[in-house]
């Protein structure tokens, strides 16, 4: 009876353990970003707000997700690998400035060097060859910074 006790416990804390692990890897990813100005995301534009940016699936980082906190407004986008000198420390979530509109252009991850990137769409494409300014503005989780 005891035996049997004890390994119920033990499969019961092995599992616990790797579920913390797991939302705890997966939180990392999906913590609130407050984004003070409306963007655009493939089609869409979405207003001012927190949003989690995440993969839409666990197994497959192609396909991303925003999504505002409320739960309300979101858009899906695909993006492809970029590659960084230096592992990231912070995540953020990087943006290209044409005027008064903002593209999400990048995502990056703490602890890791590989991000994802949005293919340029055709309007932003457009802004970027006309422009007679252009800025990337970078939100690192709780702060704001301009490159």
């Amino acid at each position: 009876m005891k035996k049997q006790a004890f390994g119920t416990l033990t499969t019961l804390t092995l599992l616990l353990t790797v579920t913390a692990i797991s939302v705890s890897a997966q939180s990392e990813r999906s913590k609130i970003t407050n984004i003070p100005f409306d963007f655009i995301v493939g089609e869409k534009t979405l207003p001012a707000g927190e949003y989690t940016v995440e993969p839409n699936r666990s197994d497959f980082d192609k396909v991303w997700l925003v999504q505002s906190r409320d739960g309300r407004t979101s858009a899906l986008f695909t993006t492809m690998p970029v590659r960084a000198s230096e592992t990231q420390e912070k995540a953020k979530v990087v943006f290209h400035k044409y005027g008064d509109q903002y593209f999400l252009s990048q995502i990056w991850t703490p602890g890791d060097a590989t991000g994802r990137e949005l293919l340029m769409l055709r309007l932003e494409r457009e802004l970027a060859k006309n422009a007679v300014e252009s800025q990337t503005i970078v939100l690192a989780r709780g702060s704001a910074g301009r490159n």
